[in-house]
């Protein structure tokens, strides 16, 4: 997908106002009930997993023109909005702490009816699998501190994570659908937002960084001791080693304090059986898998991916009177209008047909369709 638009997303804390937070809850959850029952939920999950249409969804519903806590707000008036048990979606996660309770959240919803109990080990351990990926595989200089769950009772699902980089104050935001056209190591993402493109970024996440992934996993079944007095303590050059305005400047690596020699005994006597067991090892983290990463580079000549994926960038408006204030005296007439068509007023059919025809163009314009 093409490139839209942009806007810087900087950190913001604290929370909307109320009078604004309510009305968000009431008209964001009307407006996705609208499209499932329109289209299914099938569709709305697509739209979610869809870093444009969430953007535009955001902007729909007034929050803010520039801020991080976009994906916090709306995601949260929507998990209101579809307390358990209420319409034709779940929401689970949240923010900070609330990330921990993914898997509390997922067996009430089992309890409760919503997804069959055989789903909820894959869902769970599907949600654990992304946020590794976007934590540790994609090295982005963001780190995660958000992640929501939208299923339905067909156990599709679409993931949104977000994360932040605490030193430009910005955020970025990762999308998953339950429909990944690649496998999870291999540009499974339907969509990440952000705005700066960074120069030295890692991605072990891409199909451009398969043959270095194998090259991880024979490093981390040789023993490590061979590495260690290899490479240790001297400082070698790396494969990407360059020059400059006609000198012998190269990349330096110094292997001795950037690898846990003691997580690499570990791997070694675990004798990982593929790269999925590396990343799932306990206490196997972004700075092990770089150095891996670097090793494999070495010793194989397998270069990873340093191509940031960064693809999506959009602009908002709202709760900070960006492009203007927030008028409730508008906002409430939106939110009975809405809920008459969802009603079944005379006006529902008109409405919902313009809907249509306006989600149709949408997706021609994304698929390059005429």
């Amino acid at each position: 997908m093409e490139k839209r638009g942009t806007a810087i997303l900087p950190l913001h804390y604290g929370h909307p106002p109320e009078y604004l937070y309510r009305r968000m809850v009431k008209l964001g959850g009307i407006i996705c009930d609208l499209i499932s029952e329109k289209f299914g939920t099938e569709t709305l999950l697509e739209k979610m997993s869809d870093p444009f249409w969430f953007h535009s969804l955001s902007l729909a519903i007034g929050f803010d023109w520039n801020s991080s806590g976009t994906t916090t707000a709306t995601l949260s008036a929507l998990k209101e909005y579809y307390s358990p048990g209420k319409g034709d979606i779940s929401i689970i996660g949240g923010k900070g702490s609330k990330m921990g309770n993914v898997r509390d959240e997922l067996k009430n919803a089992e309890l409760n009816g919503f997804i069959d109990d055989s789903q909820l080990p894959r869902i769970y351990s599907t949600s654990k699998k992304v946020a590794r990926i976007d934590q540790n595989l994609l090295q982005d200089s963001y780190n995660l501190y958000l992640q929501f769950i939208i299923l339905d009772a067909r156990n599709r699902w679409s993931i949104i994570q977000q994360g932040l980089n605490s030193e430009s104050r910005l955020a970025r935001r990762y999308h998953w659908s339950w429909e990944i056209k690649n496998d999870f190591l291999n540009d499974g993402r339907s969509g990440l937002s952000g705005f700066y493109n960074n120069n030295n970024t890692l991605d072990l996440s891409s199909s451009l960084s398969e043959n270095n992934r194998k090259g991880m996993l024979e490093v981390a079944r040789e023993n490590p001791q061979k590495f260690y007095f290899t490479f240790a303590k001297k400082g070698q050059i790396t494969i990407d080693s360059f020059s400059e305005s006609g000198t012998n400047r190269h990349k330096i690596l110094n292997m001795d304090y950037r690898i846990d020699w003691n997580k690499m005994r570990e791997l070694y006597e675990y004798q990982p059986s593929d790269f999925q067991s590396i990343m799932d090892f306990k206490g196997v983290g972004k700075s092990t898998l770089r150095a891996l990463s670097y090793l494999a580079e070495v010793i194989y000549g397998e270069s990873p991916s340093y191509e940031d994926p960064v693809k999506y960038s959009f602009a908002l408006g709202g709760k900070d009177g960006v492009p203007k204030p927030v008028n409730t005296h508008d906002y409430d007439l939106a939110i009975e209008f809405y809920n008459e068509v969802l009603s079944g007023t005379p006006e529902k059919k008109a409405v919902m047909d313009k809907l249509s025809r306006s989600l149709s163009k949408y997706s021609a314009f994304k698929t390059g369709a005429t």
